[in-house]
């Protein structure tokens, strides 16, 4: 159970990821307020778990590599650009014991995301939903793995709440 010292910055983490996830599902973008919302906590969550210099580090080299590894894959057309900048201070909180975990669940909900919108389209959704969702329009073209990547944030803070601050 979490204590209070770790209530507000696991209710920021979340409430963070909610919104980035309705975002995405409903324009099909991640606002970079959302993306310095989340950094912001970071920094204030540093206040609260007060971690040392290695274990900040570490994680400043997660976020950083994700960042890294995330714009070859916009570069190529393979991500969009607020997936990349949401899964990297999505790593920076989680720090390197926890991004593992992020990672897995992070492709095994973009696969199930996947499933989910072809079914819908096949099954008239996009023609139902009025508009309201962007995410129903494309099924094969773009997809809002900002849902996926929340749904694991989530997750792996549920299931491990101690990942959530670097200590």
């Amino acid at each position: 159970m979490l204590d209070t010292v770790f209530f507000f910055p696991a209710l920021w983490f979340i409430g963070g990821q909610l919104f980035a996830a309705a975002s995405d599902a409903m324009t099909m973008r991640i606002p970079n307020m959302l993306v310095l919302y989340l950094l912001a906590g970071f920094a204030l969550s540093l206040t609260v778990s007060q971690p040392g210099w290695g274990d900040l580090a570490a994680s400043l080299a997660v976020g950083g590599a994700i960042l890294a590894v995330g714009l070859l894959l916009f570069a190529r057309g393979w991500m969009g650009g607020g997936d990349v900048k949401l899964l990297a201070v999505t790593g920076l909180w989680l720090g390197p014991a926890a991004t593992p975990a992020l990672l897995i669940l992070t492709a095994l909900a973009g696969g199930v995301l996947t499933l989910a919108l072809l079914a819908c389209h096949a099954f008239g959704a996009h023609r139902r939903a009025g508009g309201k969702f962007a995410a129903f329009q494309d099924p094969v073209g773009r997809l809002p793995y900002g849902i996926a990547i929340a749904a694991a944030a989530i997750a792996v803070v549920l299931l491990r709440p101690d990942a959530l601050l670097t200590r």
